[in-house]
């Protein structure tokens, strides 16, 4: 049975529901991003993916990037001089994914989960429980998911970090943890690490399905 089986749907669903509500970047995409700015997100998400590397701003459209910032699509490190775009992060946090090449760094739990599908390579993620401050080490194959011998050695858990959410990077992202199975029961939104993974590749599923995380450019149909 794969990990993705033994998740719990409604639990996923409401988890998700809260992440799209809380962060709604494929809506806004959609809606609000004219053509331009579409083409200059794919370009920052394909340019992260090729080289695992947060982009300069330096070669892309000026005004596509200040719309990608006021939809909050993107964000710039304090000395502007890289690109961040969920779930991409230009700088070291306390949620490291290491793959073979290359460690990338995660604002959120789930980010930290939808790294190695979205580059097609198995990852270690290594992070404290912001509570016990014990270790948490998972490994995360190539389509996203823990292995069986670290289903159980961490949650997730979603905790209030903001009373107004405005960006995804600083209000919504420091409240999505890993958390300790010690700490299992103490808080009530948290997921199983099943349950987060499936959240995390749903939530992020628009950004394979435009073929940008897939190997070839092809779109990723697996579990759409």
């Amino acid at each position: 049975m794969s990990q993705s089986a033994q998740a719990d749907l409604p639990k996923v669903l409401a988890a998700l529901k809260g992440l799209h509500r809380a962060f709604p970047i494929e809506e806004r995409l959609k809606t609000q991003a004219c053509d331009s700015t579409l083409e200059t997100y794919l370009s920052i998400l394909s340019r992260w993916i090729r080289t695992v590397s947060a982009p300069s701003p330096d070669g892309f459209d000026p005004e596509a990037l200040d719309e990608l910032l006021a939809l909050d699509a993107i964000y710039l490190t304090e000395d502007e001089q890289a690109i961040g775009l969920a779930p991409f992060c230009p700088v070291e946090t306390d949620i490291a994914v290491r793959f073979p090449h290359e460690t990338v760094y995660a604002l959120s739990a789930l980010d930290a989960l939808a790294l190695p599908r979205l580059l097609a390579t198995a990852g270690v993620i290594e992070t404290r429980c912001p509570v016990t401050n014990e270790p948490i080490t998972l490994q995360i194959d190539a389509k996203g998911n823990p292995l069986s011998e670290d289903i159980d050695k961490a949650s997730v858990v979603f905790l209030k970090t903001a009373d107004q959410i405005q960006r995804y990077a600083m209000d919504v992202a420091p409240g999505i943890r890993f958390l300790h199975p010690s700490m299992n029961g103490r808080f009530s939104q948290l997921l199983g690490l099943a349950e987060a993974a499936a959240v995390a590749h749903a939530f992020y599923a628009f950004q394979r399905k435009i073929g940008i995380g897939s190997p070839a450019g092809k779109p990723d149909a697996q579990n759409e």
